[in-house]
């Protein structure tokens, strides 16, 4: 878009539609779409492409295509086509389309690997792939202020190409829960992600509850249905189902979403205590009702849950615990919090629904990364603090995440796979 372009547009649109915006169209690359012969379920590929043959461990470890999706939706695949011996890679990397204008393309990039990461460095973009475990690689990618994670499994070319082929990009099956909701005189249905272990069940049921959608000002954002597939495989592996319900408004679920918006819905979040609380009600009626709908099903075990949650779904968890300690054998939360500590209000509102949980008689376990946007280390120790001093038990720890946003913890499964085992273990919540 040429520059003149840019700033009309900016000047038609609020400061934070512009940048979610440019989030998706950073994620396509700020590139034309390119013809290509080759469909991958929507994705393209160049006619081309090829994987040359694996002599190295390290050839071996990384040749081939991978498979996954930014953000949950943007499909996306990364072919390393080839790996030199001085650690630099040939790559394709692809996305499909999506509503929000974004075009199917690709685009060849020279990368740099080692056994641990794969790097796309160009200007101000770049795209990191971490091994942490075996076919399975977290992504991250990073251009200016626009950032998203994906969760990359190891794919076969040739069947990828087969006309016709279709690809699972999540790992996980969205389906509809029929709830108690009810808006405006209808039934609401909430979507969620779910993830079985092998075996003929029941299982019992870990629950996984996301967070917001920055200033709340992009109602594209709302629409994304989120999920970590690397907690997903983490607790399969150990038997637990976990479901990652979407609140009302949010992915395909239906009913609004409105989390303690402002009355003019354009203004995004308020930091206002009343209002704000009064969104969090809202969101654990959500919460309530998915884990009541889970709870009906065949393959759900009765005995009791494991929650966890990113950001406010980290909130909501320990909220949903102090509720039903009964019910509950645990809560992970990953740098949980309900408004920034930009907002004035935000002590109040943010220790009034921690304190809420300190009515869980189990240990918690909160993770919390250095240099986080929304929630410095120092607010989030305070959190924990009134929490304890209610009376909740939990241990707390700081992490460095690569590339400095402490946010995205979640995201970097090795730093928090150990503690997460530990804590299991620790609260005998550990299925096999």
């Amino acid at each position: 878009m040429p520059v003149r372009g840019v700033r009309k547009l900016q000047r038609r649109m609020s400061l934070w539609q512009f940048i979610g915006l440019a989030v998706l169209v950073l994620l396509g690359l700020l590139q034309p779409g390119v013809a290509a012969d080759r469909d991958v379920d929507g994705v393209p590929l160049p006619e081309d492409a090829a994987v040359a043959p694996a002599a190295t461990a390290l050839q071996r470890q990384w040749a081939g295509p991978w498979t996954g999706a930014w953000g949950g939706s943007l499909k996306h695949i990364l072919l390393v086509e080839s790996v030199g011996s001085d650690g630099v890679a040939q790559v394709v990397y692809a996305i499909g389309g999506n509503a929000a204008g974004i075009r199917p393309q690709w685009r060849r990039f020279k990368a740099t690997v080692s056994e641990q990461s794969l790097a796309i460095s160009e200007g101000q973009l770049s795209v990191t792939y971490e091994a942490w475990r075996r076919n399975s690689l977290e992504a991250s990618y990073v251009r200016g202020d626009s950032r998203s994670t994906a969760t990359m499994a190891r794919a076969d070319l040739a069947a990828l190409t087969v006309a016709g082929a279709t690809v699972d990009w999540t790992g996980g099956r969205s389906e509809l829960l029929q709830t108690d909701l009810v808006e405006n005189g209808k039934p609401v249905r909430l979507e969620a992600v779910i993830f079985r272990p092998s075996g003929a069940g029941p299982f019992p049921l870990a629950v996984i509850n996301h967070g917001s959608t920055g200033a709340g000002r992009d109602p594209s954002l709302f629409k994304q249905t989120w999920y970590s597939r690397a907690l997903a495989s983490f607790l399969t592996d150990r038997g637990w189902l976990v479901a990652f319900p979407q609140r009302r408004g949010r992915g395909r679920s239906d009913g609004l979403y409105d989390e303690g918006l402002a009355d003019d819905r354009n203004q995004g979040y308020v930091c206002q205590a009343e209002k704000s609380i009064a969104g969090a009600d809202r969101a654990l009626r959500d919460v309530e009702a998915a884990v009541a709908s889970l709870r009906r099903r065949p393959d759900v075990a009765s005995a009791r849950m494991l929650l966890a949650g990113q950001s406010r779904g980290g909130v909501l968890s320990m909220v949903h615990a102090g509720r039903h300690p009964d019910q509950i054998s645990g809560v992970i939360n990953f740098v949980g919090g309900w408004v920034s500590d930009a907002c004035s209000a935000t002590t109040h509102i943010n220790r009034t629904l921690f304190t809420r949980a300190a009515s869980f008689d189990r240990s918690t376990l909160w993770l919390y990364g250095r240099n986080d946007p929304y929630y410095s280390i120092w607010h989030s120790q305070s959190s924990f603090s009134a929490f304890r001093d209610a009376g909740g038990k939990g241990e707390f720890r700081e992490l460095d995440v690569p590339g400095g946003n402490g946010h995205l913890v979640m995201a970097y499964p090795r730093l928090w796979s150990s503690a997460v085992a530990e804590y299991l273990d620790s609260v005998g919540a550990a299925p096999r």
